[in-house]
């Protein structure tokens, strides 16, 4: 449990984070789109090539899931695989 110190010093800081969300000086990255993550996080692997998967699906989620290319040098690390299904 948290004493009432740490509790209002937590509520203080979630408020002006949400200020900040708010004036647009930080944006939450559950907004972004995986292209603009790869750009805020340009050393991420990870975002790099759910950033290209995204583009090369023109932004559909369910295509990279469906994705068939399997000459492509990113089939095998792409997101959004569907579980169970070998193609």
């Amino acid at each position: 449990m948290l004493d009432e110190k740490s509790a209002a010093k937590g509520l203080t800081a979630l408020a002006e984070y949400r200020e900040k969300v708010k004036s647009g000086e930080i944006i939450p990255t559950k907004a972004l789109n995986p292209e603009e993550k790869a750009k805020a996080n340009p050393t991420s692997m990870k975002y790099a090539i759910r950033a290209k998967c995204w583009d090369c699906a023109c932004g559909q989620k369910e295509e990279i899931k469906l994705c068939t290319i399997t000459d492509c040098s990113l089939y095998n690390f792409r997101p959004y695989k569907m579980s169970g299904v070998v193609v």
